[in-house]
């Protein structure tokens, strides 16, 4: 007989708590990566653009990327943790803060690489590993039986067998 749910021993309950008691607890610390991150520019040097008044090279202030390694160091949890609670069985309460902050993630990595703002084979290889995309390919096996197939009339020549 199986434990009964909340049980600790339970399908989906390894025996540890859970980090967030509740998915609004869980959210109030996701809304406070992406108020970090959006009150924490990163500055960039451009050693190549020279400030013509002091010389020195120009630095930018540029908004700080969302990405799901930041959000797993904010919340104190490893990226297996965080798919745990995206998606095994017993976290389904935690099912939807989880995918809506993925997608805010994410639109700001497709943004970011529609505008130019970021690297493309970065931004390429983080939504490949963190997003589910896929590379596709398609090859189109059919023949076109309207032309004749012609073949070369190949005449095959043996060395003489002594």
């Amino acid at each position: 007989m199986a434990a009964p749910k909340g049980n600790k021993f339970a399908i989906g309950n390894s025996g540890k708590p859970k980090k967030w008691e509740t998915p609004q607890e869980l959210q109030k610390d996701i809304d406070a990566y992406f108020e970090w991150c959006d009150n924490n520019p990163i500055k960039i040097t451009y050693p190549s653009q020279i400030d013509k008044k002091t010389g020195k090279p120009l630095v930018y202030n540029e908004k700080r990327p969302y990405t799901i390694e930041g959000l797993c160091e904010v919340l104190e949890c490893e990226r297996a943790t965080l798919i745990n609670y995206e998606k095994r069985e017993g976290y389904e309460d935690y099912f939807y803060t989880i995918k809506k902050a993925k997608m805010k993630i994410q639109r700001d990595k497709v943004e970011r690489g529609i505008t130019g703002t970021g690297t493309a084979s970065v931004i390429i290889f983080d939504l490949k590993n963190n997003h589910g995309y896929k590379d596709k390919q398609e090859v189109d096996t059919t023949i076109n039986t309207n032309k004749p197939i012609l073949y070369k009339n190949v005449s095959t020549q043996f060395p003489d067998e002594d």
